[in-house]
């Protein structure tokens, strides 16, 4: 929501601080959810939304929460989970964060499912860096050992299960993905430094990646997650999301 606020700035729809006010508005949000929540985090559907100049902002929020709904119905008609909205929200937020390849959000929520199941943390980066972006009131990228440890109600590597909400707003592939995760023994994961990732099984197997893929220099040399928008360049129909945020 916070990207969101700057985007409604940048397009002269009103100022980013009105945006940020109004989808952390309880009665706005309520008015959109049917429900009570903090904020619209995780319900402003993210797509190309064509508007004149003259559109007042709150309708375009309405719009945006519109949109989810409509996406949302063919999600539900398939969850067999037994989830809240809320929850499946949730676990797709962190989905869309971790990964912008599209082979691997089933994978990554395969992951999540698994360490949920043993009682597991999840121990996801993307959520140290919104509960910062809560308590700053702006995004920021970085993380420190010190971030790890220091409680936020966010901090997947403090608290147990899923947090108390979205960390993004997710398209309809994470959506899918957070209910339909893929047979697999997978823990772990760690980035291959070009917006994939190597999965493992085991803590053992983990730690080697990590020393393959994060450790070694000459690994990272010349890759960026960025690398996910040149394969979408050249493979028709990919529906990738260049923004999205990789996991460690």
């Amino acid at each position: 929501m916070f990207e969101v606020a700057e985007i409604f700035e940048q397009a002269g729809l009103a100022p980013a601080r009105e945006v940020m006010k109004t989808v952390t508005d309880k009665e706005f949000v309520k008015r959109q959810l049917g429900e009570p929540r903090d904020s619209l985090e995780g319900y402003l559907f993210p797509d190309t939304y064509s508007f004149t100049k003259y559109t007042d902002y709150h309708s375009v929020l309405a719009q945006m929460v519109n949109h989810f709904k409509a996406v949302y119905k063919d999600v539900e008609a398939e969850n067999k989970l037994g989830w809240s909205r809320h929850q499946i929200v949730t676990l797709a937020s962190i989905i869309e964060k971790e990964t912008g390849a599209p082979e691997e959000r089933p994978v990554i929520s395969a992951v999540f499912h698994n360490r949920m199941v043993k009682g597991m943390l999840l121990q996801t980066d993307p959520t140290i860096i919104y509960g910062k972006a809560l308590q700053a009131g702006r995004i920021e990228l970085n993380i420190t050992r010190a971030d790890l440890t220091r409680y936020t109600p966010y901090n997947t590597y403090v608290i147990k299960g899923l947090p108390p909400g979205p960390i993004a707003n997710p398209g309809r592939e994470a959506l899918m993905a957070s209910i339909h995760p893929a047979a697999s023994d997978y823990l772990y994961f760690v980035s291959h430094n070009d917006g994939t990732h190597q999965f493992s099984v085991t803590y053992k197997e983990h730690a080697a990646a990590v020393q393959k893929f994060q450790l070694d220099p000459k690994a990272r040399e010349g890759k960026s997650w960025r690398d996910l928008k040149k394969r979408a360049q050249v493979t028709p129909g990919s529906d990738l999301n260049p923004n999205a945020e990789k996991g460690p």
